[in-house]
């Protein structure tokens, strides 16, 4: 196992050559090495899809029909909910796969839709549509309530 040898090696490890690394630094160092091998491979790759996203540029999501939420059991649409079925972290790629059963209350179908992570917002396939984060969509200057 790759991880195992990773830490065999950091145990057996040497510093400077021909000098032993004192057992107390080893340890440090071997502990933090453990820690990063035991943490999920998904742990940080699948955070950024799970939050409510509307279509780019449009108006913020407390008024808006094109809001999505995905959460690591459903997807939430305006009309339609949708269970996640499995989903699929591609390799290299901040991109998931998501199939899930979706619902409008009258008919119920099976879909596979693609995220692809683009810096703060999201490519959402096969729709072809760019989401921003709820979080980043601005109140327009002449809606502010302030002015």
């Amino acid at each position: 196992m790759p991880g195992l040898l990773s830490l065999q090696q950091c145990l057996m490890s040497r510093l400077g050559g021909e000098r032993m690394m004192d057992l107390g630094k080893r340890w440090k160092i071997c502990s933090v090495a453990v820690m990063f091998l035991l943490l999920p491979q998904t742990a940080f790759a699948e955070e950024w899809w799970k939050d409510s996203f509307a279509a780019e540029g449009s108006s913020p999501c407390d008024n808006n029909d094109s809001i999505v939420t995905f959460t690591d059991k459903a997807v939430e649409m305006w009309e339609v909910g949708c269970t996640l079925e499995k989903v699929q972290k591609i390799n290299r790629l901040d991109a998931v796969l998501l199939d899930m059963t979706c619902s409008d209350g009258e008919s119920t179908d099976k879909r596979r839709e693609l995220l692809l992570k683009l810096d703060n917002k999201v490519l959402r396939y096969p729709q072809n549509e760019v989401l921003q984060r709820c979080s980043e969509l601005k109140v327009p200057p002449h809606q502010d309530p302030k002015g």
